[in-house]
């Protein structure tokens, strides 16, 4: 149905007053969670960063460039109606709308990346069908998204027929590219949602509800699944509508959601050491015997002793645990059982010997029990 044309109001105006607020709050959110995960890794568990580490800072700083540059879009019609447009706004839109597209495509590469990068140091060193199922994940996804990438800078030529449609020359189906990029967000993120399920339930736990609360903490990707899901129906419905920069805004709105969603969920998983400080007092550790159990926190008893401390047996024990024949050569696989806890490397998982309490081993524990079949 044709409308007569209407002056723009003051912008940022209609959904764009919505995206606006999006790109301004939902990153701020997610630096507090990036902030935790580095207080974690580096303050807590002293250990030297590694490539996820770094992976996450950068994606954090794309995150907020990407939410700036929406919120520029938003004062250059981002929002409004299709009757609301003036042929200069229009390409003031689109130029926009390009660069910001460029960091949307490098956030989603970071945040997938790290993820990935997580599983591979919580069970690669285990599983080689593991490894080579999460590298041809990781070769997967960055290479449709280097395709997304580069389609989106040269999809027109020259250049700037993007935003300037009247310029000479062609583009690509931008609809046709932009429905399979959207399909490879969707499977991409499922997969890497999946991926950690199997060697998880090959281990063997002391309860069933250990065993689920690690899969609900490693799996957090099936958030950020959820999130793209919406977001690719919207901008596929979007492709087909009159009103394209009306629905953009909503679109572009869970963009936003859907790269800060997917930055928090690889921050999650490291988090287990953060929640066991808050665990001196009755009440905090009647809060955290929930979420600990779904974080890989190895615990003792409610009286913990400090973390320098807790590492130092560990070790001691570790070492100690070399020189212990008897428990692989009498075989008893079968009265081992896996205890979550956090190391100075990584959030994993140890074989707790039947007599004792403390983790006999680190990542030794679980190559242990690939060796014996149990992986």
């Amino acid at each position: 149905m044709a409308h007569p044309y209407e002056p723009p109001p003051p912008l940022p105006a209609e959904n764009g007053v919505h995206v606006w607020r999006a790109a301004i709050t939902v990153p701020i959110i997610t630096f507090f969670f990036v902030a935790a995960r580095f207080y974690t890794r580096f303050y807590l568990l002293k250990r030297q960063p590694t490539i996820d580490d770094y992976i996450i800072g950068a994606t954090m700083i794309v995150s907020i460039a990407h939410g700036t540059l929406i919120g520029i879009a938003t004062y250059h019609g981002m929002g409004l109606h299709i009757w609301q447009f003036t042929p200069e706004l229009n390409a003031e839109y689109y130029l926009w709308l390009g660069i910001s597209s460029q960091f949307y495509t490098l956030g989603l590469a970071g945040f997938k990346s790290a993820l990935i990068l997580l599983y591979l140091q919580t069970f690669g060193l285990v599983s080689k069908r593991f490894r080579i199922a999460c590298y041809l994940t990781l070769f997967y996804t960055v290479g449709y998204l280097t395709a997304n990438l580069f389609t989106e800078f040269l999809g027109c030529w020259p250049i700037a027929k993007k935003w300037q449609p009247d310029l000479s020359g062609h583009c690509i189906n931008r609809t046709a590219a932009n429905t399979c990029f959207g399909i490879g967000h969707v499977t991409s993120d499922l997969i890497i949602a999946i991926l950690p399920l199997p060697p998880i339930w090959k281990l063997t736990f002391p309860t069933t509800r250990q065993k689920i609360g690690l899969s609900l903490t490693l799996s957090t990707g099936f958030v950020a699944w959820t999130v793209a899901t919406i977001r690719y129906v919207i901008s596929t419905y979007n492709q087909f509508t009159y009103d394209r920069p009306w629905w953009a805004g909503i679109s572009f709105t869970f963009s936003i959601l859907e790269l800060n969603t997917g930055l928090i969920c690889a921050c999650v998983p490291t988090f287990s050491p953060l929640l066991s400080v808050f665990t001196s007092s009755r009440a905090s550790n009647f809060i955290t015997s929930w979420t600990t159990r779904a974080s890989g926190v190895w615990q003792n008893n409610p009286e913990k002793t400090p973390w320098e401390d807790y590492h130092g047996h560990l070790t001691a024990d570790m070492h100690a645990s070399q020189g212990r024949d008897g428990l692989e050569s009498r075989g008893e696989s079968e009265g081992t059982t896996i205890t979550p806890f956090t190391s100075r490397d990584m959030a994993t998982f140890s074989p707790v010997s039947p007599d004792g309490d403390m983790p006999m081993c680190d990542l030794s524990g679980l190559q242990a029990l690939a060796e014996r079949g149990k992986i």
